[in-house]
């Protein structure tokens, strides 16, 4: 009897140990710093994740099963805006806008978004208990690598995080020298344009990216950091003529306008105001999607390669890409 109550005592007390070390583990987390320096409590593999902005969920998808993925940003599946595929944003079954409510009904484990996100979305989310990781919005590679390993390190996995960034860094290497042979004085101007008007002023990621690709960015004259906070992020195409880039990135995807990407090609062409520059003189306007204008992700390898064909299609045995006839 002794025995029996002996062995008994020691079970009871196994189990009893084991249960509190799981609720210890499971009370705890993890407290992580995110890109707007505050700390943030977030559970050990999160399962139940919801993103937010297109460029957390491209380093989302590439770092865990869509299993673990509750909802994508509105824009998934726009493959105009974002790398996510339309068969990615099905498996996950469900995208979301910035709504409290219905972010709070799929009872989250995290919530990924940007520094760009209001922050009064945030503090009610957060105020509800809910975690939310903010990433910064990177102006350069090296502040890409950051938010990739941000994003990594809050779904807990830092060593994928750590092997996504050393696939941009070869990919990277890779295309540099590729690139290489284009002597710094024959380098290519191009001119990034939106619907709204030029993109790519010095101080943004896009104008990194055309500097990666060895073309000459005919928005950097102008610097986003002398610009005045809140102005328009869009020059004005007038000053098309003083630029006057050899190629032009034409905009492809819709966001509100009523203008199709031939009919703005055509604009350009019929103007008389441009007839002088040498990208239209030579009809040398290529269609360009925004994914690789405003890329926030991992994928900016992949806006550095397309702004290469787009510039230098020779090197890419590609040279139909380089035209566009505006009709």
């Amino acid at each position: 009897m002794k025995k029996f109550f002996l062995i008994f005592f020691c079970c009871f007390l196994a189990m009893t140990t084991l249960t509190g070390c799981m609720a210890e583990k499971s009370s705890t987390g993890r407290v992580l710093t995110d890109g707007a320096g505050r700390e943030v409590r977030i559970p050990e593999k999160p399962s139940r994740i919801v993103s937010l902005t297109y460029g957390t969920d491209e380093i989302l998808l590439g770092l865990v099963s869509t299993r673990r993925i509750s909802a994508l940003s509105k824009y998934a599946g726009d493959e105009g805006i974002t790398f996510v595929t339309k068969k990615e944003k099905e498996a996950v079954g469900r995208t979301l806008d910035l709504n409290p409510e219905a972010v709070m009904a799929l009872n989250p484990d995290l919530v990924l978004v940007s520094t760009e996100t209001p922050a009064n979305f945030v503090q009610t989310l957060s105020a509800s208990g809910v975690p939310v990781f903010v990433s910064i919005i990177p102006k350069d590679w090296d502040e890409m690598e950051t938010r990739v390993q941000g994003i990594a390190n809050a779904v807990d996995e830092e060593g994928k995080g750590k092997e996504m960034i050393e696939h941009m860094r070869e990919k990277r290497d890779a295309l540099e020298k590729k690139l290489s042979v284009i002597p710094p004085d024959q380098e290519r101007k191009a001119l990034g344009l939106s619907f709204r008007g030029i993109l790519g002023k010095k101080g943004t990621l896009f104008a990194e990216v055309l500097e990666m690709a060895h073309v000459k960015d005919g928005a950097a004259i102008y610097d986003i950091r002398e610009i005045p906070r809140g102005s328009s992020t869009f020059i004005s195409m007038e000053v098309l003529p003083a630029i006057d880039p050899d190629v032009i990135l034409l905009p492809v995807w819709q966001s509100g306008m009523h203008m199709s990407e031939s009919e703005f090609a055509h604009e350009i062409l019929s103007n008389p105001a441009f007839q002088d520059v040498k990208a239209v003189k030579n009809h040398r306007m290529v269609p360009f999607p925004e994914r690789y204008k405003f890329v926030m992700s991992q994928h900016i390898t992949d806006a550095v390669e397309a702004s290469a064909k787009a510039v230098y299609p020779e090197l890419f045995d590609d040279p139909d890409s380089m035209t566009v006839n505006g009709n």
